[in-house]
């Protein structure tokens, strides 16, 4: 609970992808229903589990997005990473 926090905070508690105004974003500054998504997820490598550079402030919407593979994995590092400087 702590790393998550600590990544809304980087994230300042927005969506990143409603504030880029991706996938049928219809509030830019979306601080509602936030979740903290793993990239990697765990099952697949458990050692990032915890890693800034695995972890992105999404909303619900585009949580179940990533989840599914609708939003692309690179596109979500790319956004990581841009988090990340």
């Amino acid at each position: 609970q702590k790393k998550r926090e600590e990544i809304k905070q980087r994230d300042l508690y927005l969506c990143q992808i409603c504030i880029r105004e991706l996938y049928n974003t219809i509030n830019k500054y979306n601080t509602q229903d936030l979740e903290v998504h793993h990239n990697i997820p765990i099952n697949e490598n458990y050692d990032k589990e915890l890693d800034d550079d695995n972890l992105l402030t999404v909303c619900h919407y585009h949580h179940e997005m990533c989840e599914s593979g609708d939003i692309p994995r690179e596109e979500v590092q790319t956004i990581i990473n841009e988090q990340e400087k």
